[in-house]
């Protein structure tokens, strides 16, 4: 009796056993098909991430690239720049070397022209000051003379007024014997007498009047003699 009991007893076993296998094999299959999902999802994410860094780091090397190009171009026009200054600086410096040359060359040159004039015209005496004559008084004793000799001025022309020589205008013998008389050369009026006192005191205007008269005849005496050398083609 005891046999048949065991017998329904392993049956029950291997129910219950093989039910076990089946819950077993259904839950790991649908672990199984959820770790399959899980890695593919993970590597698609990770493919994904993979992506999105490879797209950042073109980005960042694209914009590095930007950076460095502005950066190289902004160093090209300070480098301009300042060699445009330096440029700038230096022609100043030319020009201002320049214009010191040409002004102290202008100051010498100047100064030469001035020593000159003052050589030729000679010291600027009272009588030139005035503006009267342009003679220099006489030199009186004690006196230096002049470093160079006093040049005679005149406003005319002086080569349209020289006469042209030839044969026909030397002068003849009689010419020159009227030259040389006494009638071509006055001489010189004589001295007039010492006055009195009373001459002196009271015929101040008879004197002068004479002085005049004195003064009128030499002159007409002097014109007689340049129309007598103008004659004679003098």
């Amino acid at each position: 009796m005891l046999e048949p009991a065991s017998d329904v007893k392993g049956e029950d076993d291997l129910t219950s056993e093989g039910q076990e296998a089946s819950l077993l094999k259904r839950v790991g299959l649908s672990v199984l098909h959820s770790n399959t999902s899980f890695w593919q999802r993970s590597r698609e994410e990770a493919s994904e991430a993979e992506h999105s860094l490879e797209a950042l780091r073109r980005e960042a090397q694209l914009r590095q690239a930007r950076c460095q190009s502005q950066l190289e171009s902004l160093a090209r026009d300070a480098k301009e720049e300042q060699e445009r200054r330096l440029i700038s600086e230096k022609v100043g410096q030319e020009l201002a070397a320049i214009r010191e040359e040409m002004r102290r060359k202008e100051a010498v040159e100047e100064e030469r022209l001035r020593h000159l004039y003052r050589g030729i015209l000679g010291p600027k005496g009272p009588a030139s000051e005035s503006g009267g004559s342009t003679f220099l008084p006489p030199q009186q004793k004690g006196q230096s003379s002049p470093a160079f000799t006093p040049l005679i001025v005149s406003e005319a022309s002086l080569l349209d007024s020289e006469p042209t020589w030839d044969v026909g205008a030397v002068p003849l013998k009689g010419d020159l014997d009227l030259l040389s008389g006494k009638d071509f050369w006055p001489s010189a009026p004589a001295a007039p007498a010492p006055a009195s006192t009373r001459d002196r005191h009271g015929g101040k205007a008879s004197g002068r009047s004479k002085d005049m008269r004195d003064a009128t005849k030499l002159l007409q005496v002097n014109l007689a003699r340049l129309e007598r050398l103008e004659r004679c083609g003098l």
